[in-house]
């Protein structure tokens, strides 16, 4: 190794290899710590159907907050409450509205009265609320609901018969103007392994830019459930 004069061996080595200087750290560990402070501060945020954080907002007055795992979710990200059917302007009590015709593009319309037909208004709702919702990285759907339910929503028949087979109608709209966005009914939270796929594709969609390892993502949540 030629020297010149004056000049040390620790001069020839890579910075973070000299006495003293840290190693910086990997990206992964960069990521790792990110994340750990965007969990602890819950700037990820998730939409969530209204009536699931115990809003009485229910066609009938009622709530759904306690039939999935919400203290979990609330524990980690930032929950956005958003109601479809009381954003459309139908009121709190209200006639119950169900899906009826073909399952592919169903109607949703009143129980009692199909004349009072809200699907234009239901489709067309996700555009209003877009501006709440631009930076959402997941969204948690009311099950069933032939506004919110994301699989297994009745829709009925002429003849009177159902089949669950649709989809909600605003949740179609979502899941049609946001294809990347992860989205889950609530029902389906209550499976742990659904739950933390779930929330993997959250922070995922959330830090595209920070490629963490699933396992190092369930670590980080671990440390909050």
């Amino acid at each position: 190794m030629l020297l010149w004069k004056d000049q040390r061996v620790e001069d020839l080595l890579p910075a973070n290899a000299r006495a003293g200087t840290p190693a910086r750290p990997s990206s992964q560990n960069e990521g790792t710590v990110n994340l750990a402070a965007r969990l602890a501060q819950r700037s990820i945020r998730v939409a969530v159907s209204e009536c699931l954080l115990g809003a009485p907002v229910r066609w009938d007055g009622e709530h759904n907050a306690d039939i999935w795992p919400r203290e979990l979710l609330e524990a980690v990200f930032s929950l956005v409450g958003l109601c479809p059917e009381v954003g459309v302007g139908m009121g709190v009590p209200r006639p119950p509205i169900q899906l009826i015709g073909n399952a592919t593009s169903p109607r949703a319309v009143a129980v009692h009265d199909q004349t009072l037909d809200y699907t234009d208004q239901l489709a067309s709702w996700r555009r209003t609320v877009t501006p709440s919702i631009a930076d959402v990285s997941g969204y948690v759907f009311a099950d069933r609901s032939p506004s919110c339910g994301l699989t297994g929503v009745k829709v009925h028949a002429e003849n009177g018969k159902w089949q669950r087979v649709g989809t909600g109608i605003h949740a179609a709209a979502v899941a049609s103007a946001w294809p990347e966005l992860p989205l889950i009914d609530a029902e389906d939270l209550r499976v742990r392994d659904a739950l933390e796929r779930f929330a993997v594709a959250v922070v995922r969609h959330a830090v595209p830019d920070e490629p963490l390892a699933e396992e190092a993502i369930l670590s980080e949540l671990a440390t909050h459930w």
